[in-house]
């Protein structure tokens, strides 16, 4: 409260104004001696305005049922014990391929140091070059797993599907090469039998009887190579849509079945290679065709999971 006569504010005990004023007419607010200034001056108009957002945040990816079997196919025991005896297997091979190496250097050293001098004598080194594919789906096996465990994201990382995808082409280039190179001899060995005589050659046989044998195994030949070059198109087709599924969470394909036919059919191969070196007591290199046996075994196992995971993930409705 303020006293009428000075404006002074008033004691809040209720005694009178230092002014003398006696009378209680008393008003809450102080005279208002001065005003607010008149506006001579307006806001600035808004000549610049904000720059527009040209640049959005990127989409959130969806979380879909996919990308939970597809890490929990991957983070499991099986796909590891996959991974780990393809590694084995690798790592055995080289070993193997190694002391054989030495081995051989040993026994033509010995060789050497008996033959007379000036004698013509040829050393033969065979050396087991592990295939750049091996490499490369070792490499994209192990890539799979560490992104599958990782927690912190529900995500996967698609680098080692790539690496199955460049195996694939580079199986097709390679079938493709032989696939020519085949059309190519047998242009040139019919354009030499044309007109040729039924004479016996070396090997005992009629000219016509041996380029029919030599004809047999070209057609074969071809056949084979186009049947796998028809397999790699297939699956790299499969490791594409692995790939997109991986990416935005659709079904994949599944595997298919003349790809566990071929892994049983190399089992079979494997095993009558390992009964071949132990006839012959190569015993250095059976250990690298027991691991190649299991490392298939896992595989075959580990490509059935993969379909059943697809086939249920289809019959949930997904």
């Amino acid at each position: 409260m303020y006293c009428t006569n000075c404006g002074r504010k008033l004691p809040e005990d209720g005694s009178p104004c230092i002014c003398g004023a006696q009378n209680g007419n008393f008003n809450t607010q102080p005279p208002q001696y001065f005003q607010a200034p008149p506006q001579y001056f307006q806001a600035l108009p808004q000549y610049f305005q904000a720059p527009p957002q040209y640049y959005a945040q990127p989409p959130v990816r969806p979380v879909t049922p996919v990308h939970g079997m597809l890490k929990r196919f991957a983070s499991s025991k099986l796909f590891f014990m996959c991974a780990l005896l393809f590694t084995v297997q690798m790592v055995v091979s080289a070993v193997s391929s190694v002391i054989e190496v030495f081995t051989v250097l040993q026994n033509q050293a010995y060789l050497l140091e008996r033959t007379p001098i000036g004698t013509n004598f040829n050393v033969e080194l065979n050396v087991n070059i592990v295939p750049v594919q091996n490499i490369l789906v070792l490499i994209g096996l192990w890539l799979l797993y560490a992104s599958a465990k990782k927690t912190d994201t529900p995500f996967m990382s698609t680098a080692g599907v790539t690496l199955f995808k460049v195996t694939e082409i580079l199986q097709i280039v390679g079938c493709g090469v032989f696939c020519g190179m085949l059309l190519l001899i047998g242009l040139l060995v019919l354009l030499a039998s044309s007109g040729a005589p039924n004479v016996t050659n070396y090997t005992g046989l009629p000219d016509n009887i041996a380029i029919l044998i030599v004809g047999i195994a070209f057609v074969v030949g071809l056949v084979l190579s186009v049947l796998l070059l028809l397999y790699s198109i297939k699956m790299l087709g499969v490791w594409t849509s692995l790939q997109r599924a991986i990416q935005v969470g659709v079904l994949p394909k599944k595997l298919p079945g003349y790809a566990l036919a071929l892994q049983g059919f190399s089992i079979f191969c494997d095993v009558a290679a390992m009964i071949a070196l132990f006839v012959l007591n190569a015993w250095i290199l059976i250990p690298g065709s027991l691991c190649s046996i299991a490392a298939r075994v896992y595989v075959i196992r580990c490509m059935a999971a993969y379909n059943r995971e697809v086939a249920g993930m289809e019959a949930g409705s997904f």
